[in-house]
């Protein structure tokens, strides 16, 4: 019998973005292990559009975005056996969830802004500034995205809470082996709105929930 299990996957969600995650798991019963799980994404707002840069090198830049926003969810769940893997090369399908706190990290964007020469208006000079959307309404001045290291130290930390829940279809070459597809949907709940996008009265979002799609591989021993 199996008493622990190791998981990471690579997933891409309905936030238009990816995500890592990484899962220990441990038998409680033959059917039903629990774990602990961290996964890290990167959420992106639907009303986000990329825009070409003007710059040589052709960078993108998202009009209107505030900050670069990232989730860290530690969490700790079970994953429960509808279906085993009796023999080799066998299909299994598992139910999973997870439900934890939720870390958001929110980068300020800065931009590369082009100012005029006061003795040559045709020519002009780059500055690096923090987006500011009262500010900067002029996209033709706007010559895409500065470093992302910009503006680092300027990061915020909200505090929330995390759900998911989903379906594993699980196979291997052997019954140690695990190769994974998983499907499913996640809540991400936040006391305070996150600032992701502007927009004209100034409310954001406190509730995040979509879907997600991953391709887990690892373990068991």
């Amino acid at each position: 019998m199996y008493t622990q299990s190791n998981l990471m996957g690579i997933d891409i969600n309905s936030f238009k973005s990816w995500g890592l995650f990484y899962r220990y798991g441990w038998h409680k019963t033959g059917k039903q292990q629990n774990h602990f799980e961290i996964d890290l994404n990167r959420i992106k707002d639907p009303k986000e559009v990329r825009r070409q840069g003007y710059t040589e090198s052709q960078s993108q830049y998202s009009f209107g975005r505030l900050n670069a926003v990232f989730f860290l969810r530690p969490s700790l769940g079970q994953t429960m056996v509808i279906t085993e893997r009796p023999y080799k090369n066998a299909i299994g399908l598992n139910f999973v969830y997870s439900i934890g706190a939720n870390i958001a990290f929110l980068k300020p964007v800065y931009i590369e802004v082009l100012y005029p020469y006061d003795n040559a208006p045709t020519q002009g000079y780059l500055v690096s500034e923090k987006y500011d959307p009262a500010k900067h309404t002029d996209i033709y001045r706007i010559y895409g995205n500065s470093a992302f290291t910009k503006g680092i130290s300027e990061t915020q930390i909200k505090l929330g809470g995390f759900g998911r829940a989903g379906f594993q279809v699980e196979w291997g070459q052997y019954a140690d082996e695990i190769r994974c597809l998983e499907a499913g949907i996640t809540l991400d709940v936040f006391a305070e709105g996150l600032p992701i996008v502007a927009n004209k009265d100034n409310s954001y979002k406190q509730l995040f929930y979509g879907f997600y799609v991953s391709y887990d591989f690892g373990n068991r021993k």
